[in-house]
């Protein structure tokens, strides 16, 4: 046993031993002193321009609205007190127009010259949701309008589109009869 504890301290002693060898010393050069680099600035981003937003025609919506109201409002086929339905007004003129403005001047002006009644906006929003339609789009199939009127159980429907260049405009409406489907009155005007 003396002989093994022998051979093992031995080993550890051996393994401990550094071997000697002699490595001769690193050369140290002289360094010259330069000029101090910069550091490198970190690349920003281009700065991105905003565009400017496109301009949005200002139209006086009641001046051209009303004279088509009270030439709708004088045709024979319409029941005093019926329930109407107004379309968002829709805008083909290829520019920026205000027509949530317009929507709400045909609103107003009905409301004020017409003895027709009109949906609410509140129930009409819920009938659209209830519909899948979208609360701002205009109803561009004249089945879906006459769809969403049925649904609001709304005798009639005004539909309107904006068409024309920026300063030659045209309004036109059409409003129909919900259970026919038949076109009662039309009118045109320039949107002033």
């Amino acid at each position: 046993m003396k002989k093994i504890l022998f051979v093992v301290m031995s080993v550890f002693l051996l393994a401990g031993c550094p071997s000697v060898v002699h490595q001769p010393p690193a050369p140290i050069e002289p360094t010259v002193p330069t000029e101090p680099v910069e550091p490198e600035k970190p690349i920003e981003p281009p700065i991105e321009v905003v565009p400017t937003p496109p301009k949005i025609t200002q139209i006086n919506w009641n001046a051209t609205i009303q004279p088509l109201i009270r030439e709708m409002s004088v045709t024979d086929d319409l029941g005093v007190g019926k329930l109407l339905v107004v379309d968002n007004v829709k805008n083909n003129s290829g520019g920026n127009i205000q027509t949530v403005n317009a929507t709400n001047a045909i609103i107003e002006a009905i409301n004020n010259i017409s003895a027709l009644q009109t949906v609410p906006y509140t129930q009409m929003m819920s009938a659209r949701k209830a519909l899948g339609l979208s609360g701002e789009d205009s109803l561009g199939l004249r089945s879906a309008a006459i769809g969403l009127a049925r649904y609001l159980q709304a005798d009639y429907i005004l539909v309107s589109t904006v068409d024309g260049k920026k300063d030659n405009r045209v309004i036109s409406m059409q409003l129909m009869s919900v259970s026919s489907g038949e076109i009662l009155w039309n009118g045109r005007h320039n949107v002033e």
